[in-house]
């Protein structure tokens, strides 16, 4: 079985990036492998941080738009050539 760090490198994966740029490239293999979403150390550590801006839906909630209707605008009397 290879390491991460093999198959990063076999993917053409830049050993120098930022950690943060790792831990979402292997989020998003995670991901894309097992349809299990993850959380990544640093997203772990932000939310021991700042507990307050976590926020939790107890149910779904319906979203609405109002879209306020505009009239039509004029045309500018030009045809579209082919």
């Amino acid at each position: 079985m290879k390491k991460i760090d093999q198959l990063m490198a076999e993917l053409g994966f830049n050993k120098n990036a930022p950690d943060s740029v790792k831990e979402a490239f292997v989020k998003h293999l995670i991901k894309a492998s097992t349809g299990v979403n993850v959380m990544t150390p640093s997203e772990k550590r932000e939310i021991a941080e700042n507990p307050q801006r976590i926020v939790q839906f107890k149910t779904p909630q319906q979203l609405s738009f109002e879209f306020a209707e505009e009239p039509p605008r004029p045309s500018s009397g030009k045809k579209a050539v082919s």
